[in-house]
């Protein structure tokens, strides 16, 4: 019935995106932005519901961009060419080896030693790492990468089926905790990094660490609460009272020194990229490339061909494909232009402008991704904020909340990627989405608010 009902939605989505396609192509030049409406409702409803592979999705995805024209046949293939793409080839690699050299194992013991035969404290110990991570990292998929497999690892030393809820909620926890809180710390994630850029450059606001800090985390903090709560009751699966040995967790395999020296000062390497001005997707090439040798034993020689799965980076590249012919259409534009006339602004601000402000920069940083809605959003801020009678600095704060916020996963690349790496079922990570974004719009937009009236921001 469930596989009925999926196939039953991806056909309904691409024969609702057909139609758009082919009323487009009836008004000829002007049926730009329904040709991209359609692309991107039948290819995002075939992701979502994983009806057919998502590669066979992928590729049916370059073929009719490239049969619409509607953007240069360059750009259709501009994915494989972002470091987004070969930051996600590196981290599958890395990920790779931090699983086969059993140092995911060894990492899971010493988490192991915190959380005891505990399914709750165990939840609490993985969120607890992956906001940590996000100090250490100044990018999401790296982190994601390596949480996975420690997450994984340390649901099988609790005893938990592979496949089972428990591995799929330890899994999950480490996922969104990797991800979603950490947008309180300003260079932990790339969408808050495009942001405050585009700010600064367009409208000469610039905001600092500790002040974006100070600003941002009451909701993060509720963010990981609620995920937190929501993940230690995810399964009644029973953990083992005394967990599992590990013998591949040896802390002598030299193999496993290696690559945590690897690791280490590609860490270090993300971590002072303000100084050096690489960027992560380099410093994690040149990990891989190093990883990938099997002189250095950390992985075997037909690791590509056995170990190595490059659909998700196909997977992302397909999604880049869909962002560019929605922006290369207008169709962005259109929808961001038709949302802000019919905002009820308030020009003496308030909760009422601040919600008005975060409704449109969730719904519109839906129609694209995470990483390219501050690109859309940044150019608004000024009639936002001479609406609204906020400052700039607020109305861009607002934006990263609802950039921050995503209702399905697929707004968030991250996400994506670990979808495609844990083989989880998309249902969880859509769940947890809507109950996230739920708790945001309840409870973290006011709590932030007041929080702003008190610190004198508003």
């Amino acid at each position: 019935m469930r596989v009925a009902t999926s196939e039953a939605i991806a056909g309904l989505g691409v024969a609702l995106g057909a139609l758009l396609i082919l009323y487009g192509f009836s008004l000829g030049e002007a049926g730009g932005l329904w040709k991209a409406a359609g692309l991107g409702l039948g290819g995002l409803t075939l992701f979502a519901t994983r009806a057919i592979p998502e590669i066979a999705t992928a590729f049916l995805i370059f073929l009719a961009a490239i049969a619409l024209g509607a953007i240069p046949r360059d750009a259709v293939f501009a994915g494989f060419a972002t470091g987004g793409f070969w930051l996600l080839v590196s981290g599958i690699i890395l990920g790779a080896a931090i699983s086969s050299t059993g140092l995911a194992a060894r990492i899971s013991e010493n988490l192991l030693a915190l959380s005891g035969p505990s399914y709750a404290r165990a939840t609490l110990v993985i969120a607890g790492a992956g906001l940590l991570l996000g100090v250490l990292i100044p990018s999401t998929m790296p982190r994601i990468v390596v949480m996975i497999p420690v997450a994984a690892a340390l649901a099988e030393r609790l005893g938990l089926a592979k496949t089972g809820q428990g591995a799929i909620g330890l899994v999950a926890t480490a996922t969104a905790a990797t991800l979603l809180p950490t947008y309180a710390i300003l260079t932990a994630n790339l969408p808050t990094i495009v942001q405050i850029g585009a700010m600064e450059k367009l409208h000469g606001v610039q905001s600092t660490y500790s002040a974006y800090l100070l600003q941002q985390w009451p909701v993060n903090f509720l963010r990981f609460g609620v995920l937190v709560l929501l993940m230690m009751r995810f399964t009644s699966e029973p953990v083992a009272d005394r967990p599992a040995d590990e013998d591949g967790a040896s802390p002598d395999r030299p193999e496993q020194r290696r690559l945590l020296l690897v690791l280490g000062i590609a860490i270090l390497a993300w971590m002072t990229d303000f100084a050096h001005g690489i960027e992560p997707a380099w410093v994690a090439m040149a990990a891989a490339a190093i990883v990938i040798w099997p002189k250095f034993g950390m992985l075997g020689p037909n690791a590509m061909r056995e170990q190595i799965d490059l659909s998700p980076p196909i997977f992302f590249a397909a999604l880049v494909t869909i962002v560019a012919v929605a922006r290369g259409s207008g169709l962005d534009k259109i929808l961001a232009d038709a949302i802000i006339g019919s905002l009820p602004l308030d020009p003496k601000g308030g909760l009422a402008s601040a919600y008005s402000v975060f409704g449109f920069s969730l719904i519109l940083s839906h129609f694209t991704t995470a990483p390219a809605a501050p690109a859309i959003l940044a150019p608004f801020a000024p009639p936002l904020a001479d609406a609204t009678g906020l400052s700039l600095e607020a109305i861009s704060m607002i934006q990263i909340m609802g950039i921050s916020t995503p209702l399905i996963p697929y707004q968030a690349p991250p996400l994506i990627v670990a979808m495609s790496i844990s083989k989880i079922p998309n249902g969880v990570y859509i769940r947890l989405c809507l109950w996230l974004g739920l708790a945001v719009a309840l409870i973290g937009v006011p709590s932030t608010y007041g929080w702003w009236r008190i610190i004198g921001f508003v």
